[in-house]
Parts: structure tokens; C-alpha cells; sequence
């Protein structure tokens, strides 16, 4: 567990076959500039895989330095073992659309067309770097880049930059979103209760997730470490860093009543998550022995942050806080409980095992009343 050296990608050969049936390839490259790990590699993912199946493409992820949270200079841009290029047509473009329930009319993308004035026509595409995705996870599809016959005589595309900000971040209701940020009236839906306005985005998000989204054997042996117990255990997403001023910052001990009430009943491993050195001595110092003994933690983390600094602007490298962040996602989404505020990571842990979403409580939820009696009285077993 002390190394986060990831392989990079497998060699692969060239596809044969995998745009039989599609309209074309949708190379996926990049989420927003400042998104971390839950952010690019799940809320962002999603959207466009989503697009990609409303339009018949066939998706490819392959990514570049423009989300370069996520990118590793020194890991991902040494050039990867996949080979770096691909020829299909060039010459469309994805477009814009509105929502039809959405009066103001705000921009979402839209249908794939030909760009104006241009013919389709073979064109070669390069790659630089390993692409990332593949250090981590599954490739979501079986096309790699090359000379695939299926595919030279249809169209390649990706996703402009508005397409992704603020297209799928804000204006997209078919895209989940972590918390309630500015977003048009009929995506964020202030009328629809918290707890509803979030399970139907879950739910939606995890059957695309179960189709495309697989942890490498390497990201799954992490995590299988860092939390051997799962069996009636307590996952707990403790997010401080630079949660505030867009979300409130929920202090540790408030986590302390639920923790007590899963010991007291029996519960087992308590495994914790967090941005944030000061949390894990909060919980080693001032909580009860008999309730510390019980929590586990990914062991020689270097993401954790002593201040309001987020953990990916502590100089450590991307590469390592990917890791962190998806080994903590991955140990949270097989535990048996969740308790939670609103992240981009909580949310990506519900895609991958949706039956956390009747089996945790939101902290961050201010309109739901006595939490406690709620998560003793009915998600605890009895």
C-alpha cells in the first residue's frame, strides 16, 4: 500500500469491428480545468457517456493535460503504450440544444453535425500521453485507436470545452450533479426535496457506471487492502480542505453520535476518508477508545490537508492524489453504511454501489430532522 505506482496501460491491438453499428467514435479527452478525481472521472464521465448513448457513438477515453487536477506531468505525458493515432472522418462537430422544459433556454449539447462549409474526409488523429483513464481504470469500450476498418468511414468527435462548462456542469439535466450549485430552475428543482432530487440522479448515474466504469485490478487490490473488513462496516467521507465557502464544513464530532450507535449494535470496521490530517487526530485524540479502535484508514497518504488548502494543491503529485482519491471511493462504495456531506466523491461512491443510497445519512441535508434517531432507528439493522 506504501507504492502508488500504477502500470500503464496495457498494449493493445488496433480494434476490428467496434464501430459496426455506431454512427461514429466519441474520443472522450478532458472534463473542466479544476475538477479532481470524483468530478472528471465520474460527474463528467457520465455526461458524456450518456451523450454517447443517446447518439450512438461509440465512446474512448483517452485524456490530456486540460483537466490538469487530474494529470500528472511526470506520469501521464511520458507517452503511453497504446498506439497514438487513429484514422476516421473529420469534419462534424457536436452542436447545442435546449431543454424543452427549461423556459430560458440555456445550452446543452446536442446533436452530432457537419460543420459548415466542410466535407467529410479521412483525416489522421494524434495522441500524446498515456491517456490516463487506464491507469486506474477498465477501458469503457473495446475501440482503440487505429486502423480499424469499422470505423475509418465514420466520424471522430469530442466535446468542446462549453459543452462540458457549463454545458454538462450546470445547464444538463441528464448529467448527476454533487451538490445544489448554481444551476437553471428545472435542473436544480429547489421545490423537490434533497433525499429525492439526489436518488433519481444516483440511480440514473450508477446504470451508466455499472455499463462503463470498471477499477482496474490494481485500483481494486488497493482498495481491498485498505479496507479488508467490509463485512457490517461504517464508511464515513469527512470533507474539509476547501469545502468552504461553496459548502458548509461539517465538523468532525458530529460524525461521533453515529459511530457510537454502530459499535453499540455490533457494527466492525469504521472506515474513514478524509481530506483533512486534522480529522484523523481529532478522532485518535478526542473520541472514545472503544469507538477509534474501530476506524481504519488507507494507510501513507500524502493528500491530507492541515488547513483550508485543497489536497490536490499541496504540491503532492496528481498522479498519487488520483490514487488516494479513488482508493478511499472505492473502500467507501463496499462498505455497508455511509455517512456523508455533499461531494463530488460521495457521489461517485453511490454510482458504484447504489445500495448505499438507502443505507447512509447526509449530514449536509439541513432539512431532514433528527438524523441520528433516523440512522439508529431505521437504516441500522436490528
Amino acid at each position: 500500500m506504501k507504492t502508488i505506482d500504477t502500470p500503464p496501460p496495457r498494449k493493445k491491438y488496433v480494434s476490428k469491428g467496434a464501430c459496426i453499428g455506431f454512427n461514429g467514435v466519441l474520443h472522450i479527452q478532458h472534463g473542466d480545468v479544476g475538477g479532481a478525481s470524483g468530478t472528471v472521472f465520474f460527474q463528467f464521465m457520465v455526461g458524456m457517456l450518456r451523450w454517447a448513448e443517446q447518439h450512438n457513438f461509440k465512446p474512448w477515453v483517452h485524456l490530456n493535460d486540460v483537466s490538469k487536477v487530474v494529470f500528472d506531468q511526470a506520469v501521464h505525458k511520458k507517452g503511453g503504450t497504446l498506439p497514438t493515432k487513429l484514422i476516421m472522418l473529420d469534419g462534424m462537430k457536436i452542436g447545442w440544444a435546449r431543454d424543452s422544459q427549461d423556459p430560458i433556454g440555456y445550452i446543452i449539447p446536442g446533436l452530432p453535425q457537419r460543420q459548415l462549409g466542410t466535407e467529410l474526409k479521412r483525416k489522421e488523429f494524434t495522441f500524446e500521453g498515456t491517456g490516463v483513464w487506464e491507469h486506474y481504470f477498465e477501458p469503457v469500450s473495446d475501440f482503440s485507436p487505429g486502423d480499424d476498418p469499422s470505423c475509418l468511414d465514420k466520424p471522430y468527435l469530442t466535446m468542446e470545452y462549453n459543452h462540458i462548462l457549463p454545458g454538462l456542469h450546470s445547464h444538463a439535466s441528464w448529467v448527476p450533479h454533487p451538490w445544489r450549485y448554481w444551476m437553471p430552475d428545472h435542473v436544480q428543482q429547489p421545490e423537490v426535496p434533497f433525499r429525492d432530487w439526489f436518488v433519481h440522479q444516483r440511480l440514473h448515474a450508477a446504470e451508466i457506471v455499472k455499463r462503463y466504469i470498471r477499477f482496474n485490478p490494481y485500483m481494486e487490490q488497493r482498495a481491498a487492502c485498505a479496507l479488508p473488513n467490509p463485512e457490517n462496516s461504517l464508511g464515513m467521507h469527512i470533507r474539509h480542505g476547501d469545502k468552504y465557502p461553496s459548502r458548509e464544513i461539517i465538523q468532525t464530532k458530529a460524525f461521533l453520535p453515529f459511530c457510537e450507535a454502530f459499535v453499540e449494535q455490533g457494527g466492525g470496521s469504521i472506515y474513514l476518508a478524509t481530506d483533512s490530517a486534522l480529522v484523523f487526530e481529532e478522532i485518535k485524540k478526542e473520541w472514545p477508545n472503544n469507538v477509534s479502535d474501530h476506524v481504519v484508514v488507507q494507510p501513507s497518504v500524502k493528500g491530507l490537508s492541515h488547513n483550508d488548502v485543497a489536497a490536490f494543491d499541496l504540491g503532492v503529485s496528481a498522479h498519487r492524489t488520483n490514487v488516494e482519491a479513488l482508493t478511499d471511493m472505492r473502500a467507501l462504495s463496499k462498505c455497508t453504511y455511509l455517512l456523508h456531506g455533499w461531494s463530488a466523491l460521495t457521489e461517485a461512491v453511490f454510482f458504484l454501489n447504489p445500495n448505499l443510497i438507502d443505507r447512509s445519512v447526509d449530514l449536509d441535508d439541513y432539512t431532514q430532522s433528527d438524523k441520528l434517531a433516523h440512522f439508529v432507528q431505521s437504516i441500522l439493522p436490528k
